[in-house]
């Protein structure tokens, strides 16, 4: 496959340094190890024949030179083109976009017919490009690091994800969005129970052969017993996966029965609460819903229809009395994929976050470990890894410098609703002033300007 690379240094290197200043220094120094990667490793977009292999024909990097001329020669090295973007403006606005697109075009013309064109930046001002090279039937490949649009995302084909970047291409061993604990290793849960064991249908105890001999033998009735911690944590994954994999809400009793299957030891009594839905609740997991539909539901609301009513007017739920926070919430999660925590549990997030801040230095990766952790252990509400990163980082993207004094609650919180109003904004969503109130309400509450 030939292809064309285009690197927006300024625009990567930046966010990069932002996420993990290490990383950023070997994408600056150490090009010829990621084109290796992305030669060698990276999928190709489809379709494509089989056996067909990508072939860098063409690479440019566009780089600011008042800034960055100390990279120059590591790209040079690596056969880059480097095209010189110095500033324009007073703010420093370089002329990075018009070069790329300029040259985008200027390939999609040539004699040469490249089949992909690679970007790396972020730059939603690139969409239209992604757009018409789709239009003439070129594949497109994108590494956007931070938080990309979501017109920018569906306008290519192959999106390399940031933590496979990072992880992979730069070598930086666990990335910030990687969530071990969302996904444990499976050490002290319990296996799925064999056939023999398990109870009979009419509810007596099931019969097994003794070795060598004919004649079967009650099985010991098994002893419900309440469930480790490690168990909460895998049973929790178990309900987290299943919800995204499921564009509906989830019957209770279905998720009940498969967790029945394979954590029977913990489930014959769920962990002490007698039925599902107590047990449930009481494993506190983030933005999942218990909706008393029959049967009940269970409903991740930011993905699945459901009738705000049906949330707002749960007695236990933390949306309870809030229907049009809770209208406008919804809304700009689905749009900029942020996790739709309720006021309280944003609340809790921002002061343990605070809290940890104050104590520790800041690390992304363990940072956002530490949040989760502390959120269970001090105020039982089980937070994603993922979502704990998605907070963190929008206040780094939005400005916020971390350990430098100025890590209050409420700086954290001013700061993060910066970030959603900027993400609104760029993903077309027009809000009013009532709507950009009940964001401040939802994230800064008592803060709120």
């Amino acid at each position: 496959m030939k292809s064309a690379l285009f690197v927006d240094f300024d625009n990567v290197f930046s966010q990069l340094r932002q996420l993990s200043p290490d990383a950023a220094d070997r994408f600056a120094r150490q090009p010829s190890d990621w084109i290796k990667w992305l030669t060698d490793s990276l999928p190709l977009p489809h379709p494509h024949d089989t056996g067909q292999r990508r072939r860098l024909l063409v690479r440019r990097c566009y780089l600011n030179p008042n800034w960055y001329q100390g990279y120059r020669h590591a790209f040079l090295r690596a056969g880059f083109e480097i095209v010189d973007c110095p500033p324009v403006t007073s703010q420093g606005k370089t002329s990075t976009d018009i070069h790329m697109v300029l040259d985008v075009i200027d390939l999609l013309e040539h004699p040469t017919r490249y089949d992909e064109f690679i970007v790396f930046s972020a730059d939603a001002d690139f969409t239209p490009v992604l757009r018409k090279l789709r239009r003439y039937d070129r594949r497109t490949t994108v590494l956007a690091i931070g938080f990309p649009s979501a017109a920018y995302q569906a306008s290519a084909d192959l999106l390399i994800e940031e933590r496979l970047f990072l992880k992979e291409a730069l070598g930086s061993g666990q990335s910030p969005a990687d969530v071990p604990s969302d996904n444990p290793s499976g050490n002290g849960v319990s296996a799925a129970r064999p056939p023999e064991d398990r109870p009979s249908a009419n509810g007596a105890p099931a019969l097994k052969a003794t070795a060598g001999s004919n004649r079967a033998e009650p099985v010991a009735e098994r002893k419900p017993r309440a469930a480790t911690p490690e168990e909460l944590v895998a049973i929790a994954h178990r309900i987290w996966t299943a919800m995204d994999e499921s564009s509906q809400p989830v019957t209770a009793s279905l998720l009940a029965s498969r967790l029945k299957q394979e954590f029977p030891d913990v489930t014959d009594n769920w962990s002490g609460h007698g039925t599902f839905k107590p047990f449930f609740r009481s494993l506190g997991l983030s933005r999942l819903l218990w909706i008393n539909a029959p049967g009940g539901r269970i409903v991740d609301p930011a993905r699945h229809d459901v009738e705000p009513s049906a949330v707002v007017q749960e007695t236990d739920s933390p949306w309870n009395g809030n229907e049009s926070l809770f209208r406008v919430v919804r809304e700009v999660c689905s749009l900029t994929n942020a996790p739709m925590l309720a006021p309280r549990e944003m609340q809790i997030v921002l002061a343990i976050l605070a809290e940890d801040l104050s104590h520790q230095a800041f690390n992304l990766a363990a940072t956002a470990a530490r949040v989760c952790e502390k959120c269970l252990a001090m105020r039982g509400l089980r937070l994603r890894l993922r979502d704990a990163s998605f907070l963190i980082r929008g206040m780094q993207l939005n400005g916020h410098v971390f350990g430098q004094g100025n890590d209050q609650q409420a700086t954290l919180a001013l700061r993060l609703v910066d970030q959603i109003l900027f993400l609104c904004q760029r993903e077309q969503m027009v809000l009013d002033d009532a709507s950009t109130s009940t964001i401040r309400r939802w994230i800064a509450d008592s803060f709120a300007a």
